[in-house]
């Protein structure tokens, strides 16, 4: 349970980082778009296993890798 609450409170970070300063830096598109896959995979497993916490746990990093995405593209041209 506290590593949960680590993984979710490290993407909170980087999303309030990305908010406060504009600026994608060196953030990888790639990554990215790799991590969203890899989410939406282990989704879809905790749903077919119907895991309750693990479907928390991975709808809430799916939706927080998006947000992160789509910050990233907004603010791709402001390099750090």
């Amino acid at each position: 349970m506290f590593g949960t609450a680590l993984v979710m409170a490290a993407f909170l970070l980087q999303i309030s980082i990305l908010v406060r300063k504009r600026r994608a830096g060196a953030l990888s598109m790639r990554a990215a778009v790799l991590n969203i896959a890899a989410s939406a995979s282990l989704l879809g497993y905790a749903v077919l296993r119907v895991d309750r916490m693990f479907i928390i746990v991975m709808g809430f990093q799916l939706a927080a890798t998006l947000v992160i995405l789509i910050l990233q593209l907004r603010y791709r041209s402001s390099v750090a």
